[in-house]
């Protein structure tokens, strides 16, 4: 037998088995209706507030402002502990990271200036 002639065989035996294990399945299971796919379900409870409700935009933009300084620590980490091996590139690099830095710093007082840290 060839190499071709196996897979084919093994292909085919596959696709038998899968069918076989739902047809038996459909015929072995129980019958339960279909339930209704517009309503909200979990865990048996029906919900007592629609799911459907409005979030402040807040809660988005703390997200992102979450995301941007945890971004600039996973960057600036790996410089502050590699400072020596940093420190020979000279002013070149410590220009890079103040600009870098600078950047986030004034996108942090711009968020604060538009009051999206406060909470009412």
């Amino acid at each position: 037998m060839s190499g071709f002639e196996c897979i084919a065989l093994y292909l085919a035996m596959s696709v038998i088995a899968v069918l076989g294990m739902y047809i038996i399945s459909v015929l072995l299971g129980p019958l339960r209706p279909k339930p209704n796919k517009q309503t909200p379900y979990e865990c048996g409870v029906p919900l007592l507030d629609p799911s459907n409700k409005r979030y402040d935009v807040k809660y988005y933009v703390v997200g992102v402002l979450f995301l941007v300084f945890d971004l600039e620590t996973v960057l600036i980490y790996p410089l502050a502990s590699r400072f020596k091996e940093f420190a020979h590139y000279g002013w070149g690099a410590f220009f890079e990271v103040f600009i870098f830095v600078a950047i986030l710093i004034a996108g942090l007082i711009y968020a604060i200036a538009r009051g999206a840290i406060e909470w009412d």
